[in-house]
């Protein structure tokens, strides 16, 4: 799964998504992830809704159809394009303006007389949102309870019946587990081909276990705060790896940008993307991303212009990464993956294998993004198990007929070697 965020305060209104399709499948992206357009309470941001049944204004175009319309016109043209759509639900608060509080105020969390704003437990530290109320999802009255959570399945079911292919649930990692669960198996019983994305930035380790066991289909990975050699993210990766499937991302939405980071560095954007392509089963980037955007996408104020200036433009090379993803299953699959030691703390050599399949794959990566560093692997046969190796790199190729692998890669060069028996 190749996830495209087309960001909507960035994307503009509804009928000129649809103008973009093109261009992301040209990318080789078979996914669009679209981030909540409600209507937005007060302050504007697209994370405070005011009512879910309504799409804010500022994505519905006043000369075209209706707001609901203009929606699925989008979902429809991306499925005749051959791509999925995720659309992100929030179930854990409302605007502090909402319609909801009004027509049902017993969902909300009461705390010393008043409303509790939304807080949101990130690692060990609280953040509390002074614009948002959190709702009561585990009130101890079954009464409310229910009939909070029989209003959630209702509003599923219409983003469903929509057309959306994959639902992202907002900090699904904050929803009591017991009743997030039942709900995804009633849903699924109704429409088995549903897919449920459990967002879990923020969460700890535990809660991403909770949350694999809750019945969502996907997780996104840490990936992004990996540093290429702490043992962190293989363990993650194994204790998650046969019960749910995992989406890697060099940043997203919330993070702050690559290209911020490494100075506009392609070569850094190079190899975080591709690395992050072929670990797990998805994939995911943000708009921009792919022009070294160096503006951090904002909730309330990004702007279509922010992001007319390219860093540079890798493109072509996301797509060669793409098709290799698609073209070879092992980089679609949650497999077992190896770290492979070097003296030379700039290169990471990774190896991917599936036994069932006989697949196998080894990853090497200059990680100085300015200089050229020398990779040894010896008896790159053993380790490959096979001495049919196929070098598939996205940059160029070369026949692999010795068994001791030495070679000088360029900065932020990636080489891709692959065997099946």
């Amino acid at each position: 799964m190749k996830i495209y965020n087309l960001f909507p305060l960035v994307a503009g209104k509804m009928p000129l998504w649809i103008d973009k399709l093109d261009y992301i499948k040209s990318l080789g992206f078979n996914v669009v992830y679209i981030n909540p357009i409600f209507q937005t309470g007060y302050n504007r941001n697209i994370y405070a809704p005011k009512n879910f049944y309504k799409f804010c204004e500022e994505f519905i175009d006043p000369f075209s159809t209706g707001g609901t319309e203009q929606f699925k016109n989008f979902i429809d043209t991306c499925h005749s394009k051959g791509i999925k759509v995720i659309y992100e639900l929030i179930f854990t608060h409302t605007s502090i303006d909402s319609d909801l509080l009004v027509e049902h105020p017993e969902w909300y969390i009461m705390e010393d007389g008043s409303l509790k704003k939304y807080t949101i437990k990130a690692q060990n530290s609280w953040i509390e949102w002074g614009d948002l109320l959190e709702l009561n999802n585990n009130s101890d009255n079954p009464e409310i309870k229910n009939s909070i959570w029989q209003y959630w399945r209702d509003l599923t079911e219409t983003y469903i019946l929509y057309g959306v292919d994959i639902i992202k649930l907002h900090s699904a990692y904050c929803l009591p587990q017991k009743e997030l669960k039942e709900f995804i198996k009633d849903i699924k019983n109704k429409y088995p081909h549903i897919e449920f994305i459990g967002d879990n930035l923020g969460a700890s380790f535990g809660d991403m276990m909770d949350l694999s066991r809750a019945g969502v289909d996907y997780l996104f990975t840490s990936f992004k705060w990996w540093d290429f050699k702490a043992p962190w993210f293989f363990e993650q990766h194994y204790k998650l790896k046969d019960n749910i499937k995992l989406i890697s991302f060099p940043e997203n939405y919330d993070t702050e940008r690559v290209s911020k980071k490494y100075n506009g560095n392609e070569n850094a954007q190079k190899i975080f993307y591709a690395i992050a392509a072929l670990l797990n089963k998805g994939v995911s980037i943000p708009i921009g991303f792919e022009t070294g955007s160096k503006v951090k996408l904002n909730d309330l104020s990004s702007f279509s212009f922010d992001f007319e200036h390219e860093e540079f433009d890798i493109k072509d090379y996301i797509k060669k990464i793409n098709d290799i993803k698609s073209s070879y299953t092992i980089f679609s699959e949650e497999n077992d993956i190896y770290y492979l030691s070097q003296k030379n703390e700039n290169i990471f050599a990774l190896k991917k294998m599936n036994k069932e399949k006989n697949e196998f794959a080894i990853l090497i990566a200059n990680l100085n993004f300015s200089n050229s560093e020398k990779v040894v692997l010896n008896d790159i046969f053993y380790i490959i198990e096979s001495s049919n190796i196929i070098d598939i790199s996205p940059d160029y190729t070369e026949t692999i007929n010795t068994k001791n692998y030495e070679k000088t890669l360029q900065a932020g060069e990636i080489r891709i070697l692959y065997s099946k028996k």
